[in-house]
């Protein structure tokens, strides 16, 4: 009798064991490699659909038809971060752009979360409330180099910030010229831990000179372009941003930000797109440390257009 209840103690310590095991390979597979998605869905018209199933979206990985093992379409709080890179400084333009943060953060709900990130060349200042000029001044212009001082590695530590922070929906808006001065971190580093993460970057580059329109490319749809502004800026910083913004999903912007009021409309189209998003969310059967294709639609097939990034950097199998 005393050997079968041992028998049976030391095979529910195996069974418990075992349980602990598997439990701690599935918090490991929840953490590490789930690969989610913000996925907004219009109609012809450009009107954000609302009410689809899980069972209705269809998920590619390289070709390969993927399991959603994660599902929301509630309108969640977000969380935002917005990165103002002043270089060069300029007054009219930083008056417009605080005024335009103003405005646009007084919109928020009382559950979303942001930041302001502000970097110059002596320094950044990062802030829960939208700084007033002389703050900045203070900080920044007359700083001693604290927090970062180029664009990449300023774009670099908000995104690790907000991945942080616990909304489950995540934005990271960069106002910005497009050029980066002696980063730390390359445009290939930056790149990858974008890719890595699931933040969608909204970029709005400006500049000194003015054209006559007002304008926005919608990167992901393929309907009539839109008007909001225009900017003359480098060719190539245009092109950088625009290739950080549409590779994890957002958008890019260009704005000569000659009314305080245009910023204000961009920022909550912004906030209006991520409100309205699906996030889906799957297991990779094979993390291999390479860059995936993605490509999300509706079924059964239809007029929708269907908004998301276009792939991620996968991790490596531990």
């Amino acid at each position: 009798m005393l050997a079968i209840f041992r028998t049976f103690i030391v095979a529910t310590a195996l069974i418990y064991a075992a349980c602990l095991s598997a439990l701690a390979q599935d918090v490991v597979r929840l953490e590490t490699n789930l690969v989610t998605l913000n996925v907004a869905v219009t109609d012809k018209n450009g009107n954000y659909v609302r009410g689809l199933a899980k069972e209705q979206f269809f998920v590619m990985d390289n070709g390969v038809k993927q399991e959603v093992d994660s599902f929301s379409s509630e309108t969640a709080p977000p969380s935002i971060g917005i990165v103002y890179d002043m270089h060069p400084t300029n007054t009219d333009e930083i008056a417009s752009v605080l005024y335009g943060l103003k405005q646009f953060t007084q919109k928020l709900g009382s559950h979303d979360q942001y930041f302001v990130n502000v970097f110059g060349n002596n320094g950044s200042l990062t802030t829960e409330f939208v700084p007033t000029e002389e703050q900045i001044r203070n900080f920044v212009e007359n700083g001693d180099r604290k927090g970062p001082n180029s664009l990449f590695d300023a774009i670099f530590e908000a995104s690790n910030k907000i991945s942080g922070m616990n909304n489950p929906k995540k934005l990271l808006i960069i106002l910005t010229d497009g050029a980066d001065h002696n980063s730390m971190h390359n445009l290939n580093e930056l790149r990858l831990h974008l890719r890595s993460i699931n933040l969608p970057v909204y970029s709005v580059t400006f500049g000194a000179e003015n054209r006559l329109t007002f304008s926005y490319a919608d990167l992901y749809r393929t309907g009539p372009r839109q008007t909001f502004s225009t900017v003359e800026t480098s060719e190539l910083d245009r092109t950088v941003m625009a290739d950080l913004s549409k590779t994890t999903g957002g958008q890019t912007f260009e704005t000569s930000l000659r009314s305080r009021h245009y910023l204000t409309a961009l920022c909550s189209k912004v906030l209006d797109e991520i409100n309205h998003q699906y996030v889906i969310g799957f297991y990779p059967e094979n993390p291999d440390g390479n860059w995936h294709e993605l490509k999300v639609s509706i079924r059964p097939p239809s007029r929708y257009k269907v908004s998301s990034r276009r792939g991620y950097q996968s991790g490596k199998k531990q």
